[in-house]
């Protein structure tokens, strides 16, 4: 079978996985247990000692509970459902995919018709919000989250990326393993690091991210489009596997080169989170004929812009 796309590929899935494959994803291709924990520091610290930057450059991710008030997560909490209810106002301005479900059936959660009220629940991601809602631009440039970039990739660095990510119950869908680097033009890829954010205790259960530790090291690694733009699925290392549960306010920084992603959400639990990207000061931006060196297959491009491909270039395909 070889996997296509009827247009360019946007950063959007469009792919809806019916109930009994996405069992089977979470359970063969995601842990579903909490056996091989990641390294997750019980409470906020202001600055990273050295085991913690040592783990960093060797295992490509860090954790921390309480990095955030629960005041400020109400608040983002909040910032998101105003948007949310805001959508049609906020039209060309607001980045928003509903889950692919709703897109192309039209059904409603399980729960009753209390549930599809409200409009959140029926959203898979939203992203351009920063510049829309200071309670979420606070989020961004938090006093105690910058620090921590800065030891982690330097001062001076920008936010290159805003996004929420909203696993609702369900019916939240896959994200597939994959490189952040994938999706970006900034080199060197090492420059680039990804902070996820619980707004609700993220779990096993409900989607919780999931990293390979040390997969960062190995480099960009080639990727095709299947139920999104991904790791093809016999490349992913389960066993290696690591779950970051979190509670809220709880935060992940990661590698933009590690290999992460998140199961379907099946339990009733709504799963909101969001994510923020970082470039170094000394990044800079690649043309997609360079991004195409890095991420290629055979002289076919392998990565996830395909929305500025160039004419000449092919899109690697996956044959299973």
């Amino acid at each position: 079978m070889v996997t296509t796309a009827k247009k360019p590929y946007d950063g959007l899935t469009e792919h809806v996985t019916p109930a009994e494959q996405a069992e089977r994803i979470k359970r063969t291709l995601y842990r579903t247990d909490d056996s091989q924990l990641g390294a997750i520091l019980p409470d906020f610290r202001a600055r990273w000692t050295d085991d913690d930057l040592r783990q960093y450059r060797e295992q490509g991710y860090l954790a921390m509970n309480g990095l955030f008030s629960p005041e400020d997560v109400t608040a983002a909490r909040e910032a998101l459902a105003d948007l949310a209810r805001r959508r049609a106002e906020l039209a060309g301005t607001l980045g928003i995919q509903e889950e692919p479900y709703y897109q192309r059936e039209g059904g409603q959660p399980e729960g009753g018709e209390a549930a599809i009220d409200d409009p959140e629940l029926r959203i898979r991601k939203l992203w351009k919000f920063a510049a829309l809602d200071e309670r979420l631009r606070h989020m961004v440039y938090h006093p105690r989250l910058v620090p921590l970039i800065d030891g982690l990739i330097g001062a001076d660095h920008r936010m290159i990326q805003d996004m929420a990510l909203l696993k609702p119950p369900f019916k939240g869908s896959e994200k597939p393993w994959h490189q952040d680097t994938a999706y970006f033009d900034y080199t060197p890829l090492g420059g680039v690091i990804g902070v996820w954010i619980a707004l609700d205790a993220a779990t096993v259960e409900n989607g919780c991210m999931q990293v390979i530790p040390g997969s960062h090291l190995d480099g960009p690694a080639r990727h095709y489009h299947v139920r999104d733009c991904q790791l093809p699925d016999s490349a992913v290392q389960v066993g290696r596997a690591h779950v970051v549960p979190l509670e809220p306010g709880g935060a992940l920084y990661f590698s933009g080169l590690i290999h992460h992603g998140t199961p379907p959400n099946m339990s009733g639990d709504r799963r909101r989170a969001l994510q923020f990207h970082y470039a170094a000061k000394d990044c800079t931006r690649m043309t997609i004929r360079e991004h195409g060196e890095l991420f290629d297959d055979g002289g076919a491009y392998a990565g996830c812009r395909d929305w500025d491909l160039e004419a000449g270039m092919s899109r690697a395909k996956l044959d299973f």
